[in-house]
């Protein structure tokens, strides 16, 4: 499946107010599309936001400037402020250092030096075939993305949720190859702007296609976004007078 083919399928049935997102790794300069913006001194939660939000292709490297999103996405290594956990209890995330410590440990990390940079598009405009798909909605919207990952295997969708680094989270659809959902974190929020109603979900590419025939199975078979809700179906009670008026009028 294209990504254009792709996109076409998320906006039919989930009708999203920002571009879904493509993401690829690159290990040379000259993977990067000529069209890619660079821009230096941003977080990697603003490059992928400017993506969604504006339409931009964009390359991010190790010229971004959160120290988290540097580790996880390979392009450094954790220094001792890093190491330590200094860096999340300075930021109000833990009560400790050695609690810091923990925080750090389990947010997810590509090896140092896997890749040069990552470029990141809208979909729809992707040159390329991307490592990972990232969408960001509604509870609702995104609930139909749960709905169809686990429309053909049933049972639970697992995630696990860091409170924080939610790039990180996002790069576990790379990593581990499998669908997550994924609560923005403080940091994407207060600078990647994401709002308070959005949450995400990422996949691995190889599952464009089941994502996309399952959503549009699941639709044909009722479940569908926007919720038609069953309120406008029953009858309401209105006020006396009202009732009065419209039988009145009725025996005319």
């Amino acid at each position: 499946m294209e990504p254009k083919e792709l996109n076409e399928a998320l906006e039919r049935f989930l009708r999203l107010q920002t571009f879904p997102i493509a993401f690829k790794f690159v290990k040379s300069q000259e993977e990067v599309p000529e069209r890619a913006r660079r821009i230096d001194g941003i977080t990697i939660c603003q490059a992928y936001n400017l993506s969604r939000k504006y339409g931009w292709t964009i390359f991010f490297d190790s010229s971004t400037t959160c120290p988290i999103g540097l580790v996880a996405f390979g392009f450094a290594e954790p220094d001792e402020l890093y190491a330590t956990g200094q860096l999340a209890y300075d930021a109000g995330y833990a009560e400790s250092v050695e609690a810091g410590k923990k925080f750090e440990e389990v947010v997810e990390k590509l090896d140092f030096g896997s890749y040069i940079g990552c470029v990141v598009s809208p979909l729809s405009r992707a040159a390329f075939i991307p490592d990972f798909v990232a969408i960001y909605g509604n509870p609702a919207q995104i609930l139909r993305l749960i709905h169809a990952s686990i429309y053909r295997t049933g049972g639970a969708f697992e995630t696990r949720i860091l409170g924080r680094a939610a790039c990180s989270e996002l790069l576990e659809a790379f990593t581990r190859d499998k669908p997550r959902f994924v609560m923005p974190c403080y940091g994407d929020r207060l600078f990647g702007l994401t709002q308070d109603d959005e949450v995400a979900f990422a996949f691995p590419y190889r599952m464009a296609e089941e994502i996309a025939k399952n959503l549009e199975e699941t639709h044909r078979r009722g479940i569908r976004y926007p919720i038609p809700t069953t309120a406008l179906r029953l009858p309401l009670k209105l006020p006396e007078s009202y009732e009065k008026s419209a039988k009145a009028m009725k025996r005319l």
